[in-house]
């Protein structure tokens, strides 16, 4: 298991580095804290940049989610949530002025099926991105649709956020731009994981690898790809 999940990481570095794309780097910690049964308030707290470095982003991010009492039997082994926040965004341009983006998003999230040791989640989400260059009145308005299908195997039975033990988990992300004014929009982005958590002290670490896939807003044939490293930390209250 191990190995091929080793290999699963290697194939997509040679294929990043033969096609000459760009790399990014993403550190972020997210900390949670249950009010209820029902309500769970959470963040983001992080920083990316990109290799060869043009930009540096550092952004804040506060969102409450639900969870509602199932409306049908059908669902009675499922897990639904309602999300909505909004993501605060400051970014510092190399050769450019720099730019804030305030991101408001909204999402629904299913958790189906559960197998023994394997999690299914799908998360839907609307993003309206304001985009405000220092120095100039107007600002840019983004609206797109993204949906990300994860798989999480734990080496456990329990299928829980915090689950003692490694974990890995492997995703694939869909955007689709209702209304772009960028010249390039993300498409699809996959991402294996490798991840371990704590359950006596709740706190998760994992390391993600995304390959990402930008498409030409104007539809010709001229694309990019980004490998993304990403650590996170996970911290429930």
């Amino acid at each position: 298991m191990i190995l091929r999940f080793i290999f699963a990481f290697i194939v997509p570095l040679n294929f990043v580095y033969a096609q000459n794309t760009s790399q990014q780097i993403w550190l972020d910690y997210n900390p949670q804290l249950d009010l209820s049964q029902k309500y769970t308030l959470y963040g983001s707290l992080g920083a990316r940049t990109i290799i060869p470095h043009s930009w540096t982003k550092l952004y804040f991010n506060a969102a409450v989610r639900f969870a509602p009492e199932p409306l049908f039997n059908i669902f009675n082994k499922s897990q639904q949530e309602l999300h909505g926040g909004l993501s605060i965004f400051y970014i510092s341009n190399e050769d450019t002025s720099n730019q804030i983006e305030l991101r408001p998003f909204q999402g629904y999230k299913i958790s189906w099926p559960h197998l023994e040791r394997l999690r299914f989640t799908h998360f839907l989400k609307l993003e309206e991105r304001f985009i405000f260059t220092i120095g100039e009145d107007d600002f840019s308005f983004d609206l797109r649709a993204r949906y990300k299908l994860e798989a999480i195997f734990h080496r456990t039975n329990h299928l829980i956020d915090f689950a003692e033990g490694l974990y890995l988990p492997i995703s694939v992300e869909f955007f689709v731009n209702l209304y772009s004014t960028d010249e390039y929009d993300n498409a699809v982005r996959f991402t294996p994981g490798l991840g371990y958590s704590s359950k006596r002290d709740l706190w998760k670490i994992q390391f993600d690898l995304s390959y990402q896939y930008t498409a030409n807003a104007d539809g010709s044939d001229f694309t990019k790809s980004t490998v993304i490293y990403r650590l996170r930390f996970n911290h429930a209250f």
